[in-house]
């Protein structure tokens, strides 16, 4: 595979390539009218009512009668019921006509977000057009080998860079083989107010997506980017949330996203002024691949740059590994400072349904070198809520938050150098992972792969690396990282365990995480 300049990617498993750049109930029966208390109750004045003791021959004869007809009655029924239980017959079953069906294999589709963009030129004007900045490098490997790349058809990108496109074609018939696709990217920029390192995962398109992250305060500016890979239009709605609720946004309905193409649009156009927006991509026909891009700027100084991808959709339990504090001291020193409000490590929380939640947030050290960090906070029903957590050490956590309601979370961590070049990384939750899982890692500062286990059991994982593997072990409840070259890399045994990617480096923070592609075809019974 090679990319658009004729270099070709590092081996990897199977074929790779990279680019630069209430119930209810019955009533009882109402009780009857009582009989008339003066019935059958002898005349106190007649002489047989002065001889008790005395009954009259008739009465004598009635009772006789009753009590046989009553014996009668009792030994019909046990006859009735001895005989349904004793006596058996031919049982008649019928099993319905049914038909497997095996539907036809699709190729798999990944996305990667694109090159960084930016809104405007130098000079300020064309604020509503976006720009790109360079170019990705984007890494993939599949298995078996055959995954191919192309850009997208159209882009609303001024400069003409599409993201690329990955495809894996179906397996053959009788092939054993599970087919896998990954690709990851990474930029590192330094042009203008674009200064930092950011990294994305190459995703299935989806009809539903949470971003968590981002924000459109002054110097703030975040980027929505839709790519529909799909051959049929995807009209989009996006649901907007913010601290003080859901925003009312006009003309965040009816995106229409056409086939093979991807649509730049500026989250400040739908909800300026928002300091912690969540946002939910919804869509009909095609289906898109989602990101945010948020950039800073303080004053006039460049505060870093990062691409948002999907988090995990509302859950009562959400984990999230790979919360990397390389700079506890140097973002302490800052805080105080104006513009620097941002720069403190953050859970950003939403309870995206009509009732208010109470979230139990947990930090926990992938060592025992310091305690766990846990809070409870309220969530107002629709209302984002972002909580600092201080007091961290340089060192790697992940956060774990339960809910009494399913809400969706998010975490950012930022780093700063003593010359003030500065950084952020947003981190979401994604689903558990497979296995294998495949992992393609793009170039970049000291990659680490992490992985955490939400189960209540220790799980072993080999971890392919290059030309090497090595065992590791996550704990119960906790979490665990190692170092992965860039390329090919898989997690043997990975199954059911939360994983992302970070890079890290001076004045230079970037994450991304790994998401587990829906279901693959396979056999339907259909009843007839």
């Amino acid at each position: 595979m090679t990319d658009r300049h004729g270099h070709r990617d590092a081996a990897g498993p199977g074929e790779t390539g990279q680019t630069p750049a209430e119930p209810s109930g019955s009533l009882a029966d109402e009780p009857s009218s009582l009989e008339d208390p003066r019935k059958d109750v002898p005349d106190e004045t007649s002489a047989s009512s002065r001889r008790p003791g005395r009954f009259s021959t008739k009465s004598v004869i009635e009772v006789g009668a009753r009590g046989i007809i009553g014996a009668l009655l009792v030994g019909v029924a046990i006859v009735a019921v001895t005989s349904a239980t004793a006596l058996t017959g031919p049982i008649h079953a019928v099993t319905p006509p049914t038909v497997t069906v095996t539907p036809v294999p699709t190729v798999q589709q990944r996305v990667c977000p694109g090159p960084l963009l930016r809104l405007g030129d130098d000079a300020g004007q064309g604020a509503s057009t976006a720009t790109s900045v360079g170019n990705a490098a984007v890494s993939f490997a599949s298995i078996p080998a055959g995954a191919e790349s192309a850009d997208l058809a159209a882009t609303d990108d001024t400069a003409g860079v599409a993201p690329l496109q990955l495809t894996l074609p179906p397996a053959t018939a009788g092939s054993t083989v599970d087919p896998k696709l990954a690709g990851s990217q990474t930029q590192n920029i330094t042009t203008g107010d674009l200064v930092g390192l950011s990294a994305g995962e190459c995703a299935e398109a989806s009809g539903d997506t949470w971003l968590v992250g981002g924000a459109t305060d002054v110097g703030r500016t975040t980027i929505i980017t839709l790519s529909n890979p799909t051959p049929v239009n995807a009209t989009v709605a996006l649901s907007i949330f913010g601290e003080a609720g859901q925003v009312d946004s006009s003309g965040a309905e009816g995106i229409v996203v056409p086939p093979g193409t991807q649509r730049i649009l500026s989250l400040a156009a739908f909800a300026p002024g928002i300091l912690s927006p969540v946002v939910r991509v919804e869509s009909r026909g095609g289906q898109v691949v989602a990101n945010l891009q948020q950039s800073i700027v303080r004053t006039l100084a460049p505060g870093g740059v990062e691409i948002v991808g999907a988090t995990a959709p509302p859950a009562m339990r959400t984990l999230i590994p790979g919360l990397v504090v390389t700079s506890a001291d140097g973002v302490e020193g800052v805080l105080s400072e104006p513009g620097f409000a941002d720069i403190e490590t953050v859970v950003r929380l939403l309870a995206p349904g009509d009732d208010d939640a109470t979230a139990t947030v947990t930090v926990t050290p992938e060592n025992d070198s310091v305690e766990a960090t846990t809070f409870d906070i309220d969530l107002p029903a629709g209302e984002v809520s972002e909580v600092p957590v201080a007091g961290l050490v340089n060192g790697t956590y992940s956060v774990a938050v339960e809910s009494d309601v399913p809400v969706v979370a998010g975490a950012r961590v930022s780093t700063v150098t003593a010359t003030g070049a500065a950084d952020f990384a947003w981190l979401g939750s994604s689903s558990p992972l497979g296995d294998p899982a495949l992992v393609r890692v793009a170039a970049g500062p000291s990659p680490r792969l992490h992985l955490a286990n939400p189960t209540d059991t220790n799980v072993s994982v080999t971890v392919e690396s290059g030309a090497g593997g090595r065992e590791v072990t996550v704990p119960a409840g906790g979490s665990v990282s190692t170092t992965v070259t860039a390329g090919s890399n898989a997690a043997i045994g990975a199954s059911g365990l939360i994983g992302a990617v970070t890079y890290s480096g001076p004045g230079r923070l970037a994450a991304l995480g790994l998401t587990t592609p829906g279901p693959g075809a396979t056999d339907i019974t259909v009843y007839r």
